[in-house]
């Protein structure tokens, strides 16, 4: 969601100032440009980047970032990484009050009275209440309360929600409610030796942020009341596991955990990867959406419109990864920590035509037949899912778009075997080279020009001159992109149809 909305009004102008600053190293903007984009005078501008570089002072983890007047008009932005950016952005939702009554109302309002937290934060009876309304209009019009998975639990999802809030917003530069860092990194290592996990950073910190959200739940009387995984599923061993972290949570925590909780936990460490073998536990009479929709992808790839041969494609490894990111998206979706932007669908079309084609349409298919209902955000983040499961898991070399250059030289074998091997190791993931000519040739290449050839000639001169190898390469880029289109618009009848 886009927390720049929790922001008081000059800390949102400010952070919307310095991401202009991010997109490029160093990058240099002129003050004119800022007052076009900006509903701020020159002078409002002034004091906002004076309270901005201060800002800047404060932050952690990179050196001296900071916003100049390298000459009159032009404002340079030193060290303005991501991580600035994203530090900035943490600093200005703690000290917002929506933020505030945000963390008040969903994760503290049974343990702290009402007028303790007001006090202690300095909000008025007046001015709490109007937040509380600012809020609902804000949760409500970025589908808080939504989720792609298959539970219609409320508390489930937004558990779901309040987690993807915190750990995007802390993103490992912070961490929240540091009151409860003792006791929640105790619980790690129990459950890390429960299930013999080993952590990295990224997935310590995910898993932190999990825990504190779910134990403020339940400590403010919020439990769940369903479960994803069928206990007939769960093994003897792994119930004895949960059921000792169960333990050391009721001794610790003074909660008392049903199955349903302990199900909860164990959903998480499959779906978000720290355990193994989610199919294994996740079967098809569980979660038959995310079954379904793998098998009707996995027809889509498997076409003679994509792959040369669809026989000799091994699909075990694509439907692993398939069956991973639809599990995990039907029963415990998480947004990704870093936003995917729309626009870097392009680079994708661009360099992964045939893939674009086939997941494009695909994800507009399940939505029109109603099988996912899915907002812009959670379309693109299924689509690079997607994306890299067939990157990893389709061999290029069966892929339709290869151009097929014939070799015909007149000096003989010796000379053709001499030009093969050269263009092996030029584009070869692009080309496939024959020794005779055939219905799949795209280019006859050859030193003489032949009336009875009707595919496209590429003719050189001997030895082949760099302009030769330059016209070579302007053919098969030419070619590879008619193919690639005839390929995509095959592509589209056939699912339309």
């Amino acid at each position: 969601m886009d927390y720049t909305q929790f922001f008081e009004k000059n800390d949102q102008l400010a952070f919307q100032i310095l991401q202009k600053f991010a997109i490029k190293w160093n990058s240099m903007i002129t003050v004119s440009s800022i007052l076009d984009q900006f509903p701020v005078s020159e002078y409002k501008l002034t004091t906002i980047l004076a309270s901005l570089n201060n800002d800047l002072m404060h932050i952690q983890y990179v050196k001296s970032p900071k916003i100049t007047e390298t000459e009159k008009n032009v404002l340079r932005g030193q060290n303005i990484t991501t991580t600035v950016v994203n530090e900035i952005r943490l600093l200005y939702l703690q000290r917002s009050v929506l933020f505030a009554v945000f963390k008040y109302n969903f994760l503290q309002s049974k343990k702290i009275p009402k007028a303790v937290f007001m006090k202690s934060n300095y909000i008025s009876k007046t001015k709490f209440y109007a937040s509380e309304i600012a809020l609902r209009d804000i949760l409500k019009n970025s589908d808080f309360y939504q989720s792609p998975n298959i539970t219609s639990d409320d508390e489930y999802i937004l558990r779901l929600n309040l987690f993807e809030f915190f750990y995007t917003a802390f993103n490992g530069i912070g961490s929240p409610f540091q009151n409860m860092n003792i006791q929640t990194n105790n619980l790690i290592v129990r459950i890390q030796e429960q299930f013999a996990i080993t952590n990295k950073p990224v997935q310590k910190s995910k898993l932190e942020i999990f825990l504190k959200i779910w134990l403020l739940r339940m400590e403010n009387g919020h439990y769940i009341g369903t479960h994803i995984i069928s206990t007939d599923n769960v093994a003897a061993d792994i119930s004895e596991r949960l059921t000792s972290i169960g333990k050391y949570i009721r001794d610790t925590f003074k909660l008392s955990l049903g199955r349903e909780e302990l199900n909860y936990l164990y959903t998480f460490l499959l779906t978000q990867e720290y355990i193994g073998g989610i199919q294994n536990v996740l079967h098809k009479a569980d979660v038959p959406l995310a079954y379904q929709l793998t098998t009707k992808l996995i027809e889509r790839v498997t076409t003679p419109t994509l792959l040369i041969d669809p026989d000799a494609f091994e699909s075990q490894a694509l439907f692993l990864a398939l069956i991973q990111i639809n599990l995990r998206f039907t029963t415990f979706y998480i947004e990704p920590t870093t936003f995917i932007s729309l626009n870097q669908i392009d680079f994708f079309k661009e360099t992964y035509p045939l893939f674009h084609a086939v997941i494009n349409q695909f994800i507009e298919d399940i939505k029109h037949e109603g099988m996912l209902k899915l907002n812009p955000r959670e379309s693109a983040n299924l689509y690079f899912d997607y994306m890299f499961a067939l990157i990893n898991s389709v061999p290029k070399s069966l892929l339709l778009d290869k151009v097929h250059i014939c070799v015909d030289f007149s000096q003989g074998k010796i000379y053709n075997t001499y030009i093969t091997e050269t263009l092996e190791g030029f584009a070869n993931a692009n080309i496939v080279i024959e020794s005779n000519l055939s219905h799949t040739t795209d280019i006859y290449l050859s030193d003489f020009y032949s009336t009875a050839v009707k595919k496209s000639q590429t003719i050189w001169r001997n030895p082949p001159s760099p302009d030769d190898w330059a016209a070579l390469g302007d053919n098969i880029i030419k070619l590879k992109h008619m193919k690639v289109q005839q390929l995509v618009n095959e592509i589209q009848r056939s699912t339309k149809g």
